[in-house]
């Protein structure tokens, strides 16, 4: 519900605009003061904040709140959620909650837990410091005692619902086992809100795990591979797997003996499930394919309760740090020029946790070893194994490994037939000639016989004949014929038998232009004697052509003669497509496709046709708004009339856009045309095998998430999760899919998730991979791209990092031609088209640069601020910026919304006053007021939620109306979504004039807002592709107006403002990314340099450089940051910090192509120190680690500190080949190279932490 309040009008006096109490359910607050139920009339108090219906509004809008009758309900569980939650932290100070007490709960016990009259009480309660409180009363999580009321923690409000809950326990729970589940539920919370517990409540140890970890540790038996899988919980006891393995069943109890007494394991049913799964599994440990099936996917292996028990993150690491990575492979054939195949050999790709590790290519050393290996892969395929064990490798059998396979026989077999030099289709072939080459055959000669009669009206007599020979000038259009008379013909023959006598190939006879070849001269007299003997002889026939003698073929070019038919660009088979589609018969009559759209199809329908021989897929990588959905429907549609028993379509994508699918077909299609089935939540449970039904072999392995035979039931159209994929991959891999696609394919650019394995485990003809960003951060995202659609085109992956840099990063000629082949490689398998280019079927975007003057009041925060930051190191001051990030972000919020730090936006100030403060505010009410006139829409983009009601309550006094604020969250319910849809609809609906204020994240699938033509982007995001998805939601197909859009900017004329340098920076990587192999990253931190954006430069606070001594005194961290910025000025062009954990022992990355260093960095606070070689040791042995992942980079091995080495320390780097820096030669670096504080921290604070989005 809208919560429409009363408003403050004035600042003097104050109205209230809603009054809060608290209740059993939580925070309550209504439109005017009356009773509210089950609150208290003394905790019923009047709000006077302007802004509080506008946070109402936010929190209902995003699930934290529900509407009661004349007001909302915020839960207490909300409450504790919003007060974790960044965005919305800052803002329950509007509620007037009570402040945050440490008051814990005394608990204690009566009768025993096998009695059914077990009760647990709370007996008092204690402060922080153990000194009992006196309570007067607790209403839901407020506490009164004698000096006021206090809000519970978290935990102890939570302790008193467990404990309210079981004491409101049916009868039939009334059991032991029930007791003790609860209890171990209460005894959770308790301990973690510092309740005291009586003695027996402490004795009685009772833990209800709800969610388990995987353990795993692998060995090997001879070729076979032994996992021994390690389940685990919070707080299990050390002896918990000793326990575990003496049970023969899982229990519902385990009773363990430690140190501590008794501790008792309720299980759950779920957990049970899982235990019982693995339980079967010998000693807990599988083999073959067993332990193949489980490593690759336990979800599959466990049964259906496994997703509720185990978490995918946590399997991952642990399968990661016990070693057990897969590898892919792929058939790698070089061929020479006559195609046969040299070389053989797999590209197989390595991968990690955070995405592909590696790659490399493995040659077969002949044709034995070739055979030997496609016979084991074959010999683990009929046993149907998800693992090959080769030669050092754990090759991963997907559903493409079958076709694999079969180009390595075909190869096999070519390498064993006898090698032809020459072949007929190496000759045939015109792509290996010029382009000019047009084909093979017999030459056209330059001089032709002709005969004619002499009298028309006669016969063909030999009296009767006219030899003649004809030739067509250069440069004329008609052909010139010459009469053989016998004068000429005597010359003709004369000359010829001359020439051939003396070996030449031609001769010249005067009134030929050009020489006459032998060869022409003897079938020009040839054909002459036979015409003259076969009319002799009353055989001549006239339409016979008199030829004889062997015709050499030949290769024939275009002449250029009648036309210019010649071009020297030759495209390759997959661009030379129709520009025109096959329109299918579904699409409904008065749908009409755009030109990009028409193209796109066409492309399509291309490149399936050349599939599977000559490609396997695409990336559709066209700008949100272009209409990819219908493009790809039409696509499917067509293939399926085209042909009509084409194997079925499978799309994945995220919940909200198969919603978005289905909306589309409906739209679009003629019902019927694409049979539908939507599989994911709800509609799984039917189509599900019962697991009765399952054979007892397989349920024994855990294997039980199947979908029944038939599961399609006609569908041709399957639209599914990625999870479900995951899930019940086994199902989903025996389809034979002629298309899959992959939206939002940013889900399967991590080669190592379950994910993106199932995924590629599919047995597809035709792979579509949708993103509008196929690079993000590296062109290692649109590799791993192509290894989904197309794997291997663009070779092995350490290959391609050494040879692709983005343009971006290309320095050198080389570089820049290597990116134009990289363009070239991938051109035919990628549509993308912007915005920009297909301009003509979208009405005009008009973008306005709005520069705004900052106002004195806020040259006056950016000076105290920046007074402030100074003092950050000087001691005892009292400074709220201890870092650049704090004093960024001040500034950043000073543009906008200038007040003095620590004041919130949520304390609004007269708006004649304000607007004199802050002049965005000034330009955003007069820019609305023009937008009032012409009676259009517009919508607002502004991250911060306190800012956006600010903007609500002045648009409110300003234009008479309250404009919606809509924010999206992922997290909202599903029926907040569609209250936003609603609210959406309705504004577009309502004619005229009407703003509403949307957040970045909003703008999220299904937000679709056409009907506003005016957008304003009040705050800035820190990637121009997330502010240019903002702005299609208004600038799609679909849109009728020009729109207008407003990038408002504070500025300054001495100095570059935070927003102008945003600005910028947004501009800059804006127009890199209009090349789509850059990318569009977010700004970092480290992009902005203090000294930018500050008036004056501020030099002595800037520029004064780290002394030896700063240096004695830096924490690990910053001294780390200090190696980073020295090593930076010596000139290494790319430089690191490598994380605080999972480093190899190298702490600093410094690389300057192709040369690097690998830096341990050590500090000590202790004069004249001497280190020993630990350090030595650590840079030693994760030396190795990034030369594989830098294998172009030649790598120095360097240590560092602020102190000194000892001698076995000296000893052990030089016999290691490690340099050392100590303190004499980080004094010199320092003197040579001054570094700035401001330099060190770079690279400390490299993101920038959340606030307010």
């Amino acid at each position: 519900m809208k919560f429409s309040l009363f408003r403050k009008k004035s600042a003097n006096p104050p109205v209230a605009t809603g009054y809060r109490g608290f209740t059993s359910e939580g925070v309550v607050v209504v439109r005017e003061r009356q009773p509210v139920a089950d609150a208290g009339a003394d905790t019923v108090q009047p709000l006077d904040a302007p802004d509080l219906p506008g946070l109402l509004e936010q929190l209902e809008d995003e699930g934290f709140a529900q509407p009661v009758e004349s007001g909302v309900l915020i839960p207490w569980d909300q409450i504790y959620a919003l007060q974790a939650n960044p965005a919305f932290a800052s803002s329950l100070p509007l509620l007037q909650l009570p402040p945050l007490t440490q008051a814990s709960p005394v608990l204690k016990s009566h009768h025993s837990l096998t009695d059914p009259d077990f009760a647990i009480t709370v007996g008092g309660w204690h402060d922080g410091s153990g000194r009992t409180l006196a309570v007067q009363s607790i209403r839901g999580a407020v506490i009164r005692t004698a000096t006021g009321d206090g809000l519970l923690s978290k935990t102890a409000w939570e302790t008193l619902q467990h404990i309210g809950a079981f004491q409101r326990r049916s009868g039939a729970d009334r059991t032991d086992l029930f007791h003790r589940r609860q209890w171990g539920i209460i005894r959770q919370t308790a301990l973690a809100a510092n309740a005291r517990l009586d003695d027996f409540l402490y004795r009685t140890i009772v833990l209800t795990p709800e969610k388990l970890t995987i353990g795993l540790r692998q060995a090997r038996i001879g070729d076979e591979r032994v996992v021994e899988v390690q389940p685990g919980f919070q707080d299990a006891p050390q002896n918990w797997l000793e326990v575990f393995d003496a049970y023969r069943e899982v229990p519902n109890r385990y009773d363990i003996p430690t140190r501590d007494g008794i501790v008792q394991v309720l299980i759950t049913p779920e957990v049970k499930t899982v235990l019982g799964q693995i339980k079967r599994f010998d000693r807990r440990r599988i083999a073959g394919s067993r332990a193949e099936a489980f490593v690759a996917n336990p979800f599959a292996a466990l049964g259906e309760d496994a997703s509720k028990v185990i978490d995918p993150e946590q399997f991952e690491r642990e399968r990661e740090r016990a070693g057990l990575l897969f590898d892919r492979f792929t058939a790698h054939i070089q061929h020479d020029a006559l195609g046969y195949p040299e070389r053989v050999g797999l590209w197989i790709e390595t991968a990690a946790r955070a995405g592909a590790a590696g790659s490399e290519i493995r040659w077969f050393a002949d044709d034995q070893e070739l055979e030997v290996f496609i016979g084991t892969v074959e010999r683990c395929l009929n046993r149907q194994l998800q693992l090959c064990a080769w030669s050092g490798f754990e090759l991963e059998l997907l559903g493409d490994t079958p076709g694999e396979i079969d180009r390595l026989r075909t190869a096999l077999v070519e390498r064993q037939t006898p090698r032809i030099l020459v072949s007929y289709a190496q000759v045939y072939d015109l792509s290996r000639y010029s382009a000019r080459v047009e084909d093979i055959g017999v030459e056209k000669p330059y001089y032709s016989p002709y005969i004619a009669k002499r009298k028309d009206e006669e016969g063909w007599f030999p009296d009767n004949l006219l030899p003649l020979i004809s030739f067509l000038p250069e440069g004329a259009s008609e052909p010139v014929v010459i009469p053989l008379t016998p004068p000429i013909r005597e010359q003709f023959e004369a000359k010829y038998r001359e020439a051939k006598a003396a070996g030449q190939t031609e001769f010249q006879i005067k009134g030929f232009p050009q020489p006459i070849p032998i060869r022409e001269a003897e079938t020009i007299l040839q054909t002459f004697t036979e015409v003259m003997d076969d009319t002799r002889q009353g055989t001549f026939d006239p339409t016979r052509t008199q030829r004889t003698g062997r015709e050499d073929k030949r290769l024939l070019i275009k002449a250029n003669i009648q036309g210019i038919d010649y071009e020297e660009a030759r495209r390759d088979i997959l661009n030379a497509y129709p520009k025109v589609p096959e329109y299918p018969g579904a699409l409904r009559a008065e749908v009409g496709l755009l030109d990009h759209q028409c193209d796109g199809v066409a492309r399509l329908q291309h490149l399936f046709r050349k599939s599977p021989e000559h490609c396997r897929g695409v990336i559709l990588a066209d700008d949100m708004g272009l209409g990819k959905t219908l493009q790809l429907l039409a696509l499917i549609a067509w293939a399926f009339e085209r042909q009509p028993d084409l194997e079925p379509v499978l799309v994945v994508a995220p919940v909200s856009l198969l919603e978005n699918w289905e909306e589309e077909t409906q739209k679009f299609f003629r019902p019927g045309s694409l049979p539908l089935l939507t599989l994911y939540g709800d509609s799984i449970k039917a189509l599900r095998v019962p697991r009765a039904s399952i054979d007892v072999q397989l349920a024994q392995e855990g294997l039980v998430k199947f979908l029944r035979p038939g599961w399609r039931n006609g569908a041709r159209l399957v639209l599914t999760t990625y999870e479900t994929l995951r899930d019940f991959e086994f199902s989903f891999a025996e389809e034979r899919w002629s298309i899959m696609v992959c939206d939002e394919a940013q889900k399967i650019k991590n080669p190592n998730t379950m994910i993106t394995r199932s995924a590629k485990k599919q047995n597809v003809r035709f792979k579509i991979a949708c993103t509008g960003t196929p690079v993000e951060n590296t062109l290692a995202d649109l590799w791993c791209l192509f290894d989904f659609i197309q794997p291997g085109l663009l070779g092995a992956l350490n290959d391609f990092g050494r040879r692709y840099r983005r343009p971006i990063e290309a320095r050198t000629d080389q570089d820049r031609e290597r990116v134009e082949e990289l363009r070239t490689r991938i051109d035919p398998q990628v549509i993308r088209r912007t915005k920009a280019q297909v301009a003509k079927d979208l009405p005009q975007k008009i973008e306005q640069d709005c520069r705004i003057s900052l106002s004195p009041y806020q040259r006056t925060l950016y000076a105290h601020s920046i007074d402030l930051f100074r003092k950050r190191n000087v001691p005892g001051a009292l400074t709220p910026f201890k870092n650049p990030l704090e004093l960024l972000h001040y500034l950043r919020l000073i543009c906008t919304d200038p007040r003095r730090h620590g004041l919130k936006a949520s304390q609004i100030e007269p708006l004649a006053e304000y607007r004199n403060k802050a002049p965005k505010l000034h330009w955003l009410l007069d820019t609305l007021a023009t937008i009032q006139q012409r009676a259009e829409k517009v919508i607002i983009f502004c991250e911060f939620r306190e800012i956006q009601r600010l903007l609500k309550c002045y648009i409110e006094q300003v234009f008479g109306f309250s404009p919606d604020i809509i924010n999206g969250d992922t997290s909202a319910s599903a029926k907040a979504a569609d209250s936003r849809q609603k609210r959406i609809k309705a504004f577009q609906a309502k004619a005229g004039f009407g703003a509403i204020i949307l957040s970045p994240v909003a703008v999220g699938f299904g937000v679709n807002i056409q009907g506003a033509n005016h957008v304003i982007h009040y705050t800035r995001p820190w990637n121009p592709a997330k502010e240019d998805q903002a702005t299609d939601r208004a600038y799609r197909i679909g849109a009728t107006k020009d729109v207008y859009v407003y990038y408002p900017v504070i500025h300054a004329d001495d100095f570059t403002t935070f927003e102008m340098k945003l600005h910028e920076l947004l501009e800059r990587k804006r127009e890199l990314a209009d090349d789509m192999l850059n990318g569009t990253g977010d700004i970092t931190p480290a992009e902005f340099d203090l000294a930018d954006v500050v008036p004056n430069r501020d030099e002595m606070l800037f520029a004064d450089a780290v002394t030896f001594d700063d240096v004695l005194q830096m924490r690990p961290d910053y001294f780390e940051g200090l190696v980073a910025a020295l090593w930076q000025q010596r000139g290494f062009r790319e430089v690191q910090r490598t994380p605080g954990s999972g480093d190899d022992g190298v702490d600093v990355v410094a690389i300057h192509r192709p040369q690097g260093e690998l830096i341990q960095c050590k500090t000590s606070s202790s004069e004249n120190a001497r280190l020993g070689w630990e350090a030595i040791k650590d840079v030693v042995a994760g030396a190795a680690a990034y030369e594989k992942r830098h294998p172009d980079v030649r790598f120095k091995k360097v240590c560092i500190t602020n102190q000194f080495f000892n001698d076995t320390a000296q000893r052990h780097a030089e016999n290691n080949h490690v340099e050392l820096y100590d303190q004499p030669r980080l004094v010199q670096l320092l003197a040579d190279h001054p570094v700035r504080l401001t330099e060190i921290e770079r690279f400390l604070y490299t993101e920038w932490n959340p606030r307010g989005a």
